[in-house]
């Protein structure tokens, strides 16, 4: 009964498309197009309903190819049920997997997707299971531009002396991101990007770079430095000392000298934001690459279509 109620609800959605695309014409082209409106209003019809069915056999071959790479990633099939249904975390984490797959094209997209659900589903503890709808959320928001915008501030970092390139990587991840001596922590490692370094490496996503950075900071995966201040009382406390060390070597020397150090203006010394990836986006970062997806090169070429330092894909890793 559900099923026909299902089905009669899309009959008249196809009839409504189809009216209303009629009706569109007739307004636009007048008179004449009220004619062409009613007769292709039936045409309209099977073409709405073909579109539908297409969609909706497509957006399952999708999900059913989640499933498939959660079984391939180590879920076993008659167990795959029994798990999703095992709590409702575990159902809410199938269910944004399965909805966020009903929503791309992107194949690499599916197939990470399916990584990221075995992963949930062969959890052992709830803060796995809730880090993993975390990375979902976040994977379910990202297509091929917001992936090449994260593995640059990801995989990447700027030069930080004059004896290195201007862009050093990719990086040996998760190895660098802990290779602090006497602390495992995760680390930054030196990940700090500017407006002009990232149009630098990627041309192409400079453009749109306020909204691939504004999607990656909503989901946790990047951060904005807000380093001015820390800057600015840097630069004062090596004024100071620098002052310090003056007055002192003036004394010493029978000479007078003011012992105070100006005090630096924000204004002058401001810097450029910059913006660092998390823990958690390199977590998402790496389900990408260990799922073996690839980034087209028009994402990842230099300028005049030369590839860029720091623009291979996240399989490169």
């Amino acid at each position: 009964m559900a099923e026909r109620d299902d089905d009669e609800r899309r009959d008249e959605n196809v009839e409504a498309a189809a009216a209303a695309a009629g009706a569109l014409i007739g307004s636009i082209a007048g008179p004449g197009g009220s004619v062409a409106g009613a007769w292709l209003g039936p045409k309209l019809k099977r073409w709405v309903r073909g579109i539908w069915a297409e969609l909706s056999e497509s957006a399952r071959q999708r999900q059913t190819d989640v499933l498939f790479w959660a079984i391939r990633e180590g879920v076993p099939v008659d167990e795959m049920e029994a798990r999703i249904k095992a709590s409702e975390k575990t159902e809410l984490l199938a269910g944004l997997a399965l909805d966020a797959a009903w929503q791309t094209a992107w194949e690499n997209k599916v197939r990470t997707l399916g990584c990221s659900l075995a992963a949930g589903l062969l959890a052992e503890d709830d803060a796995t299971i809730d880090t993993e709808q975390m990375i979902i959320a976040a994977i379910a928001d990202i297509e091929a531009p917001q992936l090449a915008m994260l593995d640059l501030l990801v995989a990447w970092r700027p030069g930080r002396n004059t004896a290195e390139p201007l862009i050093s990587g990719p990086l040996d991840l998760p190895k660098d991101s802990h290779d602090r001596p006497f602390d495992d922590n995760w680390d930054v490692a030196w990940r700090e990007w500017s407006r002009e370094l990232i149009a630098l490496a990627r041309p192409s996503v400079a453009p749109i770079a306020p909204s691939l950075l504004g999607t990656l900071q909503r989901h946790g995966l990047v951060v904005q430095n807000a380093n001015t201040d820390e800057t600015v009382e840097r630069l004062q406390r090596a004024v100071e000392s620098a002052f310090s060390q003056m007055y002192e070597h003036v004394r010493a020397g029978g000479g007078y000298s003011t012992r105070g150090a100006p005090r630096l203006n924000t204004h002058d010394v401001a810097q450029e934001p910059t913006w660092s990836p998390t823990e958690l986006g390199e977590q998402v970062f790496l389900r990408f690459r260990d799922a073996g997806t690839d980034l087209d090169d028009v994402w990842t070429a230099g300028p005049d279509g030369v590839t860029a330092p720091g623009a291979e894909s996240p399989a490169s890793g």
